[in-house]
């Protein structure tokens, strides 16, 4: 008998078999939980539409507020305290002529109303006595209002219909005087209104009616500055004056001006009483339940294909990429947020997607992260950050957005808004929670969060890293005794960044004018108490005689580059100033020549450096270069020019040494000759009593061995206490320089200082 061979059933086929039987199940249970899912969605549709009709609302709402407030500070700008104060009319008049050309261009002019003389002055010159006009009347105003905004008026100075921004003017009595004024033609926020396109492709028409109900904006032309009454009974007592008075955040189905069905929504814009009204056609829902079915038709192809694809990928492949390619390259491995780099390029992506959002940007980090690593070591630090990122990654999800972890302890949130004001609120609660969560953690820390917000709208060129710059210039102008933890990026901010452009305008005409000039710090060695060299630092003087710190100004410069400039200027007057002291015959001691982290290239380096030092007859030797530590991250030129200045007869010194984050590995490959310890060390750790705490004392004690034991110089800057001194000279420390010494001194008080500590 024939015996008929048997094939088994290859691993492979039985491994493809069991996941198309998987597939098939879980794609079943994904068809009834998704139509489930959706049927939800349908009944809820209506809803959803209604809320995004009242977000659209809120968001017209919003823009018109910020508009007039815009109106009134370009007409606030007008004021001048000195006029004003001397309550002379004409004096007023004649500013406001002076000043038209600088007004904002949408208002035809502005003009002074004194109440005492019942007459209003124009900047065109004419005055006329005014009689029962209400929109200019005092009853307009309760003490403390900022500005006033008026209902639709005409005037024979303006041939339209227009609205008045009012800024009242109080005596010292807070009795009323005056009213500055601006009026506007209705043409100009007709323009403003057109700009804006929220929900107007689904043919929502927006009205705007003053407080006596006649409409300031309406598509319907022949309407305008007319009284709104619809002609059905039961519809009436929203039209006209009654409208307004009852109007409110609901929604009401009535007949719409051209005889449309819709459904009308009304909302009070603060400050001017205005009433806006935005109707949205009944035939717009249509078009929710249409895009309801072709998305659970997407939904479902998506779901079929996706679980076709996951099905078919071993745990072990995705398991080594996710390990090994993903989270090295996109995601922080301590706290698991996105990367920097990750969270610019998601952030940026929702920029393209969503060019008519609202966005905000939070930057955190935690006030003296620094010294809480230094005091605690770099464990609880870990904890720290890991347990911060949990917060904020918490409040992120609540809200749909995104955080990044940074460098160290700096973290970066994004998402969208609706309106700024609400978002605001919900910020600050939402820090109070972490606040009341950090209390409960065992290291008390505390951060600290800059802030902006952007409309992509009107503002289509911007980039993250211009807004990630926002944020970081309103959270560096926290200063560490600030009560408020956080800053907003507005105009307050804008002033920093007004001096930051006066700064940047004049530089190069200051360096050419020798506006710059040195001054010299003592460094003392605690053996002799004897002075033994000193530090070159900047310092620039205007031509109207303000001193600017190099706080202010060093930061800027490096960003842009003018810094090396300045370090070779400062070179050459340091250099200048040791050459006539020895043609003088006077002692001189070594001064240490600040070099910047530009300069990254050590061959064009040198050779400036070389040129303008041969031109002066100075030894090498009184000549000593400070480079940050800072500098060595990520590069490798430190070494490269260290090597060609100690070949040349200069010594070089590592300044704010222990700021940074290199290794002290680096110092066996980096051939410095002093280590300069940055002065957080001693600010850190020292009590009212100018005391250090023991852990502080031990581990400067170790920091100072071990820089003997590398054969390195050591100094300590920011010395300013008589204990602070006592301690470096016990501890062995070769050199001090700081406050208790002697400041920074001008080249005469130098010298006096030299002479009598020689």
């Amino acid at each position: 008998m024939k015996i008929k061979s048997t094939r088994q059933i290859s691993p492979f086929k039985l491994r493809f078999l069991s996941s198309l039987i998987i597939t098939f199940i879980v794609v079943m249970l994904q068809l009834y939980v998704t139509d489930k899912i959706l049927k939800i969605y349908l009944n809820n549709a209506e809803e959803k539409y209604f809320e995004s009709c009242n977000q659209i609302l809120e968001g017209y709402s919003s823009a018109i507020y910020f508009y007039i407030g815009g109106y009134e500070t370009s007409l606030e700008a007008l004021y001048n305290r000195k006029i004003f104060k001397t309550k002379d009319p004409k004096a007023i008049q004649d500013w406001l002529i002076q000043e038209t050309p600088f007004i904002h261009s949408d208002f035809t002019l502005s003009f002074y109303v004194d109440l005492e003389s019942n007459t209003e002055y124009f900047s065109n010159g004419l005055t006329e006595k005014f009689d029962a006009k209400d929109y200019i009347s005092s009853k307009n105003f309760s003490f403390g209002d900022e500005y006033y905004v008026s209902d639709i008026v005409y005037s024979q100075y303006v041939k339209e219909p227009s609205f008045v921004i009012e800024i009242p003017f109080y005596d010292d009595d807070n009795v009323l005087k005056g009213i500055l004024c601006g009026p506007i033609k209705l043409s100009k926020l007709h323009t403003i209104t057109d700009t804006i396109t929220l929900g107007k492709e689904n043919g929502i028409e927006v009205h705007l009616m003053d407080r006596m109900g006649r409409f300031i904006i309406t598509p319907n032309k022949k309407y305008f500055t007319k009284t709104f009454f619809p002609e059905k009974e039961k519809y009436k007592k929203f039209g006209g004056s009654e409208m307004v008075a009852k109007a409110y955040s609901g929604n009401i189905e009535t007949e719409g001006l051209n005889g449309e069905d819709i459904n009308l929504f009304f909302k009070k814009i603060p400050v001017c009483g205005w009433t806006i009204a935005i109707s949205f056609p009944q035939s717009a829902l249509k078009k929710v339940y249409s895009q309801q079915v072709t998305t659970k038709i997407f939904v479902l192809s998506i779901s079929i294909i996706s679980l076709l694809l996951l099905l078919f990928l071993e745990r072990g492949i995705l398991g080594y990429f996710y390990r090994n390619q993903y989270i090295a390259s996109f995601y922080d491995p301590l706290t698991n947020l996105m990367t920097r780099n990750r969270f610019e390029l998601e952030a940026t992506r929702w920029m393209k997607r969503n060019k008519k959002a609202k966005f905000m940007l939070i930057e955190s980090d935690i006030r003296g992260f620094k010294f809480i690593n230094q005091n605690y070591g770099e464990e609880e630090a870990d904890k720290i950050i890991s347990f911060y990122s949990k917060l904020l990654s918490k409040i992120t999800n609540d809200y749909k957005g995104i955080t990044a972890r940074g460098y160290a302890d700096h973290f970066y949130t994004f998402m969208k808004v609706h309106n700024v004001q609400r978002a605001m609120t919900v910020f600050k609660a939402k820090m109070d929670e972490i606040n009341e969560e950090i209390k409960h953690f065992e290291i008390p820390f505390f951060p600290k969060y800059g802030i902006t917000f952007v409309r992509l709208e009107n503002r289509e060129n911007t980039t993250i890293k211009e807004l990630i710059g926002q944020v970081s210039f309103a959270k560096n102008s926290i200063k560490d005794t600030a009560i408020s933890s956080y800053a907003i990026y507005n105009s307050r901010i804008l002033e920093k960044a007004n001096e930051m452009h006066f700064i940047e305008a004049n530089m190069e005409s200051a360096l050419i004018n020798n506006e710059f000039f040195v001054m010299y710090q003592p460094k003392i060695d605690l053996t002799t108490d004897k002075i033994v060299g000193a530090e070159a630092l900047v310092r620039w003087k205007t031509t109207d005689g303000k001193i600017i710190y190099p706080d202010n100004f060093i930061p800027l410069f490096e960003s842009n580059g003018f810094i090396k400039k300045l370090d070779f200027y400062v070179y050459e007057k340091v250099f200048m100033f040791l050459e006539e002291q020895i043609q003088k015959g006077n002692p001189i001691v070594p001064v240490s020549l600040n070099m910047s982290r530009n300069h990254d290239k050590p061959e064009k380096f040198m050779m400036e450096f070389s040129r303008i030092f041969k031109r002066f007859h100075i030894p090498a030797s009184f000549i000593q270069i400070e480079i940050l530590e800072r500098s060595v991250m990520n590069n490798n030129t430190l070494k490269e020019i260290t090597e060609r200045l100690h070949r040349e007869g200069f010594s070089v010194a590592m300044d704010d040494f222990g700021s940074g984050e290199s290794s002290l590995n680096m110092l066996t490959k980096i051939p410095v000759d002093v280590l300069k310890f940055d002065r957080e060390f001693l600010l850190s750790s020292t009590n009212e009593k100018g005391q250090l705490d023991a852990k502080s004392a031990k581990f400067i004690r170790g920091l100072i061995d071990l820089s003997k034991q590398l054969e390195k110089q050591t100094i300590f800057e920011g010395v300013e206490t008589k204990e602070q001194r006592d301690f470096l000279k016990e501890a062995s420390c070769d050199q001090v320089q700081g406050y208790f010494y002697s400041k920074p001194l001008t080249e005469e008080d130098y010298l006096d200082f030299m002479h009598s500590h020689l």
